[in-house]
């Protein structure tokens, strides 16, 4: 610090400085002692004064101004300390519990389906089963009807529904899309002996239907006017409607169909319908957890994973 501030060496000179006044007034007037005690006492009074204005300028210059320079408390917004809140908080609490939990209905050959050992296995549980690895945990399966899977997720009942779900304008409206990992047809099938042409659901007008309560199938059936549509909780009960002439045609995904009809030779296909995409979905509050499973996708088609699975489960 500069010797400007060192405040002994004001107080040294104020000293000799008073003691030069009072040898030139002493020295040219003659004063009463009395007067000569009231003289050098009122200097001594104003040499005090001076010396406490100078500290207290000492004092004041050793010290930084208030909120220059100095940290008192936390830095953080908020009042949280300036603990930042994660940017993966749906990752971070998935890696933390060990489990990766998804939702599906298990009749929907070859996307998801129950093997003879009543395990769900299929191409989505299989693309679920890379994701759930990348991320270092373990995959859980949630069962149960396709109607139920979107509000099942919404409730948080698990993370992902993973059910060959077709990407729609509405459905948007109240859940994420991951990329579309496939791109597929419609199909109507009938039983075998059917004969009359099919073009669409129009040409089914004054027939039987049958679909898949909760799917996109099922609504775009209902829109056909004079169109019965009889619907039921899984792909493989309609089959069977059909097989057995309960009903007259089914609707539904043209590599399911193929599934179905490789099975039972009493069914055939009658029409196909404009592609559309296929993606999972997720809730709208979990974005890290849809990146992840994009980034994953993305992955897998680079690196031969996702063309295996493909060969595995469609050829």
């Amino acid at each position: 610090m500069s010797r400007f501030w060192d405040w002994p060496f004001w107080v040294w000179t104020g000293f000799h400085c008073s003691c030069i006044v009072y040898s030139c007034v002493l020295s040219e007037y003659v004063f009463t002692p009395g007067e000569a005690l009231r003289i050098v006492q009122r200097r001594l009074s104003l040499f005090v004064a001076a010396l406490l204005v100078l500290s207290a300028l000492v004092a004041g210059c050793g010290q930084a101004p208030a909120g220059i320079g100095t940290q008192t408390g936390s830095s953080g917004s908020g009042g949280d300390g300036g603990a930042s809140a994660s940017a993966t908080p749906t990752l971070d609490r998935i890696k933390r519990e060990g489990v990766l939990k998804i939702g599906t209905s298990p009749d929907y050959p070859p996307f998801e389906f129950l093997d003879e050992n009543n395990q769900v296995v299929g191409f989505d549980i299989d693309i679920m089963q890379e994701v759930a690895r990348e991320l270092g945990v373990q995959l859980e399966i949630v069962q149960m009807g396709f109607d139920g899977l979107i509000p099942a997720l919404q409730a948080g009942k698990f993370d992902i529904m993973a059910a060959g779900v077709t990407v729609t304008e509405e459905r948007k409206q109240v859940v994420d899309f991951t990329d579309p990992y496939l791109v597929g047809t419609d199909a109507i099938v009938v039983h075998k002996d059917w004969q009359k042409p099919i073009k669409g659901l129009e040409d089914l007008k004054g027939h039987t239907i049958a679909v898949q309560i909760g799917t996109i199938q099922a609504d775009a059936a209902h829109e056909v006017e004079g169109l019965t549509v009889k619907e039921y909780n899984l792909f493989t009960e309609a089959a069977t409607a059909v097989a057995s002439k309960q009903a007259d045609a089914m609707y539904l995904h043209k590599v399911v169909a193929e599934a179905f009809i490789k099975a039972n030779p009493n069914l055939k296909i009658a029409a196909e319908t404009p592609a559309k995409d296929t993606a999972f979905a997720l809730r709208k509050d979990t974005p890290d957890l849809t990146q992840f499973v994009n980034q994953v996708l993305a992955k897998m088609q680079e690196d031969g994973r996702f063309d295996q699975l493909v060969q595995k489960w469609f050829q």
